[in-house]
């Protein structure tokens, strides 16, 4: 119930405010005075994660049935057999008990305990309860690695009970053997797969790029990742185009984001609108204002980059959101208002801003998945 009322709350807060990007970019002006906000950083406390308790219920496969792969759940004509992201070839169905400390979270493995030199746990110790569940010693809780920074809102409702996939690493020295790559939510209306690896979001844009699937950035001839530029500032892509002769014609610098949060109520009734960032994050703004920066330098004949007659210089940000349940995106407002206003600044000053969608699909049954890309999002309120 206390979930439900704070779902509820965020909806109300959202709508109230009455706003959207495009009111924000009509708004924002090239001055510095959206550099001069400050904001407090929100905190997120999940239920739970004050102290290990001391033994666990562990579930069973009515609980918890082994998932196929979830194409039902996507628009059939949405789908491009052939756009593979990224190929999961061994996944580890789990339950997520909690996260904490920011990189680190406790899962039960759902297809039993690795004995191995990676993972180490406890012997097991179980007794069978009178409804037919196992209680099993809290000991034998998997500790994973969490590769997300961020408070992720919205997909921990469902701890400690929460459906995830791991992948498992054969390096030896890692600590963690085990990665938390994606969480199961419902999100009112059905479940969702949504990824949480935000590292992973780069290496599926990248496989994109090499593919050419993303049309809206036009011809280019290649793809350059981790470029440096001014002040040693790094971009995540650069797409070059060459002339005939070789020479660099266009340089356009692309800066990646991964998306997990989405809202209702921002469009029509029925839309579901992926949002970023999910918290207040001075280090996406530094990304977008890099990027304004580079554009502004390069035009005025400034900077490492000079944009000449024969080279032209454009940026482009892209927000791959990790779930297929979103018909729209949108900068939030709500969660980092100062972000939101650079974006606009930057839509203003010529940044390309493009949103995808993807699809996860793990199959429980085989113990691997795909990720597959899905359409281009409308931003929210941009003009049609």
């Amino acid at each position: 119930m206390a979930h439900r009322v704070g779902r509820v709350a965020s909806k109300t807060q959202l709508r109230s405010r009455k706003r959207d990007f495009t009111s924000t970019l009509a708004a924002v002006t090239t001055s510095n005075d959206s550099s001069s906000l400050s904001h407090k950083k929100q905190t997120v406390k999940s239920k739970g994660t004050s102290s290990r308790s001391k033994s666990i219920v562990a579930p069973t496969s009515s609980q918890f049935p082994v998932l196929t792969a979830l194409k039902q759940r996507v628009k059939p004509d949405s789908i491009d057999h052939q756009k593979i992201l990224l190929k999961y070839p061994n996944l580890v169905p789990a339950r997520l008990i909690r996260r904490y400390k920011r990189f680190l979270a406790d899962v039960v493995l759902l297809d039993g305990i690795a004995k191995d030199e990676n993972v180490e746990v406890a012997e097991k110790n179980s007794v069978t309860e009178s409804d037919g569940r196992t209680k099993v010693d809290a000991e034998e809780v998997v500790t994973v690695y969490c590769p997300n920074t961020g408070p992720m809102v919205g997909l921990l409702e469902g701890l400690p009970n929460a459906r995830v996939q791991l992948s498992k690493s054969s390096d030896s020295k890692r600590k963690y053997a085990y990665t938390l790559e994606m969480i199961h939510i419902n999100n009112g209306e059905r479940d969702v797969w949504v990824g949480v690896h935000s590292a992973s979001a780069n290496r599926m844009i990248e496989q994109a790029l090499t593919s050419r699937w993303l049309t809206e950035l036009g011809h280019y001839d290649s793809v350059r990742r981790e470029v440096k530029f001014a002040n040693n500032n790094r971009v995540d892509f650069v797409l070059t185009t060459n002339a005939k002769d070789g020479t660099i014609v266009h340089e356009n610098y692309v800066e990646v984001k991964s998306v997990t949060l989405a809202v209702d109520g921002l469009g029509k009734s029925s839309s579901r609108c992926a949002v970023f960032p999910d918290t207040v994050s001075t280090r996406a703004q530094k990304h977008v204002t890099e990027l304004t920066d580079l554009l502004s330098t390069t035009s005025k004949g400034q900077g490492s980059r000079k944009e000449t007659a024969t080279c032209k210089v454009s940026g482009t940000i892209i927000f791959l959101v990790q779930r297929d349940d979103c018909n729209e995106f949108a900068p939030s407002i709500e969660h980092d208002k100062k972000f939101a206003e650079l974006c606009a600044v930057a839509a203003k000053s010529g940044i390309q801003i493009l949103a995808y969608a993807c699809a996860l699909e793990p199959d429980e049954t085989k113990k691997s998945g795909t990720v597959r890309l899905l359409e281009s999002l409308p931003l929210y309120g941009a003009a049609s």
